[in-house]
């Protein structure tokens, strides 16, 4: 029996110690977020020194919350929710607590707006009536000055998005939490997502709405975060491309304090972009692994800081 337990304290003492595990904070189940966290989980398990542990969730505001109470050590986030959070809570949310990983894909964002809706005040009802009469061809680029101190509807994540629009423009914006419903025509919804997005498309088809041309040059100049998109979409029998602006998903690590515990998120980095090709062209993982390849090869990173790879540290290994 001594000898038996000589044999166990000795295999104890010299069994290398369990892998550190790293919990994802994605979406839900049907969505790209979660998608894409298990591709990621499938190319990079097991290369980066950790386990990664790919969690369902409430989209980018459930999973920032989750990395300032220690859920989850890696996580997507929308940008604009990221730098929203950055001004509103500095101590909780800043680039040294929070560091981006890997810059993601991009979500447009939709202004839909009611076909002849007038603001119940303001100085630009004559620019609504422009704009959205019910024969408009919509002529000029929508201000977002003219959604100054009115209601506008949203759900899910667009309301942290239709937020900071308002919070970064100076709009006093009323959000209204509402439920899809395209014969609620009280007030324009501003949702964000992947182009086409379903229910936008369900307003446009309805014939009750139509979609604002927003100004990127102008959207740029006061948020820098905010980059250039067009989307198609079917409006009123015609296939219209409508100028926008889109937000890119980050995904986001934990900066610890241990420098130790920060390796395997550079190495999640350095794996995200050595199989970034791959990623794109696998026929079994999500599509938009197309787009953050062009991101990577063309942009770069984030503006916030990120986990470089630190060759000589790792070299030592």
């Amino acid at each position: 029996m001594r000898s038996l337990l000589a044999a166990v304290t000795l295999a104890a003492a010299v069994a290398p110690v369990s892998a550190q595990t790293l919990n994802m904070g994605t979406g839900g189940t049907s969505g790209n977020y979660y998608a894409m966290g298990q591709d990621i989980k499938n190319y990079c398990d097991g290369e980066i020194g950790a386990s990664l542990n790919v969690m369902e969730s409430g989209g980018s505001v459930t999973n920032l919350l989750g990395m300032t109470n220690k859920e989850y050590s890696i996580a997507m986030v929308q940008e604009d929710v990221l730098h929203y959070n950055a001004k509103r809570s500095p101590q909780r949310v800043n680039r040294n607590r929070l560091k981006v990983i890997t810059g993601l894909h991009q979500e447009s964002v939709h202004l839909l707006v009611p076909k002849g809706y007038q603001p119940e005040s303001g100085d630009d009802k004559n620019m609504w009536s422009m704009l959205f009469g019910s024969d408009s061809e919509q002529p000029t680029k929508f201000q977002l000055s003219m959604l100054k101190n009115q209601s506008v509807g949203s759900w899910g994540g667009s309301i942290v998005s239709a937020e900071a629009l308002g919070y970064f423009f100076g709009l006093n914006l009323n959000v209204v939490e509402t439920s899809k419903n395209v014969n609620d025509t009280s007030k324009p919804i501003v949702l964000v997502g992947g182009a086409p997005y379903a229910p936008v498309t369900e307003y446009l088809d309805s014939g009750k709405w139509t979609l604002a041309s927003l100004d990127y040059n102008a959207i740029s100049q006061t948020a820098a975060f905010y980059s250039n998109q067009t989307v198609n979409y079917q409006i009123d029998g015609k296939v219209r491309s409508i100028p926008t602006v889109a937000i890119r998903a980050l995904l986001l690590g934990k900066s610890f304090r241990k420098e130790s515990r920060n390796e395997p998120m550079s190495r999640l980095a350095t794996c995200i972009y050595d199989n970034v090709a791959d990623l794109a062209d696998d026929p079994d993982t999500n599509p938009n692994w197309a787009s953050v390849y062009d991101y990577i090869e063309g942009e770069g990173q984030s503006d916030w800081s990120y986990f470089p790879l630190n060759e000589e540290a790792l070299a030592s290994q």
